[in-house]
């Protein structure tokens, strides 16, 4: 016979529930504004500078930080570069896409392979990153007392 459940605090519930659709929100954000922006190219004569891709990920890791920083809980970001990653890659295998040029294209499309496989493959960079400030951050707030 299962013991007695613990009491947890009025709104534990919906707080994390409010902090599941939180970290959705924010991967999905990520995801549709970083695979558009990723595109973004420039070129120093022939070499494609892929500041599109680049700027993509400083974004994933800003919102994977921020939203994790907002609702206090490190699973939230963990949740919310794992939800960007899954969403990308959904975008990534749709077989009528046109957002993310396969790297098996780079000898016939060099810039834009080059930023689809800095956006797909570099996801993981930034998110842990974002995860490893968030867990010093509320661990130093944790010490503060706040």
């Amino acid at each position: 016979m299962p013991g007695p459940r613990p009491k947890q605090a009025a709104g534990a519930g919906a707080a994390g529930i409010i902090s599941t659709l939180a970290a959705l929100a924010a991967g999905v954000l990520a995801a549709v504004v970083g695979t558009i922006l990723h595109a973004s190219l420039s070129y120093a004569g022939e070499v494609p500078l892929p500041w599109g891709a680049v700027l993509a990920l400083v974004l994933t890791g800003a919102l994977t930080y921020w939203v994790g920083m907002l609702r206090g809980k490190l699973w939230v970001s963990a949740l919310t570069g794992l939800s960007t990653y899954v969403f990308v890659a959904l975008i990534s295998m749709d077989q009528q896409n046109q957002m993310i040029v396969s790297t098996e294209l780079f000898k016939v499309l060099p810039g834009p392979a080059l930023a689809g496989g800095i956006w797909v493959y570099g996801i993981i960079v930034p998110v842990i990153a974002a995860i490893l400030l968030v867990a010093k951050q509320l661990r130093l707030k944790a010490r503060a007392g706040g």
